[in-house]
């Protein structure tokens, strides 16, 4: 076997599922320290990348599926000479572009895809409804799913827990911002993330988040900051408006909106997250953070690791959690709107110092 000196790695599409595999990036350049590794990753996520040395070159992959956006993609593969594909993601697209392109070895999860890949596992099937959207696979923390791939490879032990950094330009960045809004080196900063692209089905309530947001800023020398998104600016702000604004102790993370290596100095220096099931809930994680999550629809066993970090608030005795559903097909999403401000903030209160 020809030894592996260009590597390609195809990262995951979403901000939670890419934290979560940069252990897996992690074990790779521990692995072939001299070889030339190249990601290709949405290229909203470049952010994270910030501060790190897992990869030599970086490639977009944009999410169009047009075949030209594909064709744009495999030229620059090819391009790349690569002897290795590890393909992280499961979509048949992202393990069709080093296939056409050439790669020799292409190793990733192969259900649904095996002629396209040249060696990688297969997930267990489990059972699902038919009215259950997502693949029917048993679900397994995201961070040891990428490292059974690796190891199915031969590459040796390494890390699995997410781990981020944070550069001198994204530090700074966040060192102004919190200047400018008052916020001092001694605050104790609680973030608030009440978003969740993934859809509606995630949604806390925005009055309860500002009911939360008030009393968690009523502590001494406490801070909150609502978190936002470019599609959140307005349920953040009005979040904050809420809870009483800067006044209050509370503020919105917009004007502008905070990019992903702002996300990362931020989280670096806070004491608490709470959130939804987002993103920003597993960069937190990666610096150490601990983390109150409100789990609604979707199936907690996908992110159950660094537990020791985190309190994960489920509504798993009822019938329908986890459906994995966007949008609440009984329309009244009480997986979320069971759980109370005063349950949630007694779950703060225990991460936080007195």
């Amino acid at each position: 076997m020809r030894p592996v000196e260009r590597i390609y790695v195809r990262a995951p599409n979403w901000v939670g599922d890419f934290v979560m595999a940069t252990g897996a990036f992690e074990r790779l350049r521990a692995a072939h320290p001299s070889a030339r590794i190249a990601v290709a990753l949405r290229p909203y996520l470049r952010g994270l990348l910030s501060g790190t040395a897992w990869f030599d070159e970086v490639l977009d992959a944009p999410s169009s599926v047009h075949p030209a956006s594909i064709a744009r993609q495999v030229r620059a593969v090819r391009a790349g000479a690569f002897d290795l594909a590890v393909v992280l993601p499961n979509s048949f697209v992202t393990a069709l572009v080093p296939f056409l392109a050439g790669v020799p070895r292409r190793a990733g999860w192969r259900q649904g895809r095996s002629f396209l890949l040249t060696e990688g596992p297969r997930a267990p099937r489990g059972k699902r409804f038919f009215w259950q959207p997502g693949p029917r696979r048993v679900p397994v923390p995201m961070p040891g799913y990428y490292a059974a791939l690796l190891d199915r490879i031969g590459v040796p032990p390494g890390r699995i827990a997410p781990r981020l950094a944070v550069d001198e330009s994204d530090a700074a960045l966040v060192r102004g911002w919190a200047l400018e809004h008052g916020i001092g080196d001694d605050d104790q900063l609680v973030l608030l993330t009440a978003g969740a692209s993934y859809g509606a089905s995630k949604l806390w309530a925005p009055e309860r988040f500002a009911e939360l947001a008030r009393r968690l800023a009523a502590r001494a020398s406490t801070r909150c900051v609502v978190l936002a998104g470019p599609a959140e600016v307005e349920i953040a702000r009005g979040i904050a408006a809420l809870a009483g604004g800067p006044a209050a102790g509370v503020v919105a993370a917009v004007d502008p909106v905070l990019p992903l290596g702002g996300l990362k100095a931020l989280c670096a220096r806070a004491r608490l997250m709470v959130t939804a099931d987002t993103g920003p809930r597993h960069v937190a994680v990666a610096f150490g953070v601990p983390v109150v999550c409100l789990m609604g629809p979707t199936d907690s066993r996908y992110t159950d690791y660094a537990l020791e970090l985190q309190t994960v608030i489920q509504r798993r005795e009822l019938p329908c959690v986890p459906c994995q559903r966007k949008v609440c097909p009984l329309g009244h999403h009480q997986c979320m709107t069971s759980i109370g401000v005063d349950e949630v903030f007694a779950a703060a209160e225990r991460w936080l110092p007195r």
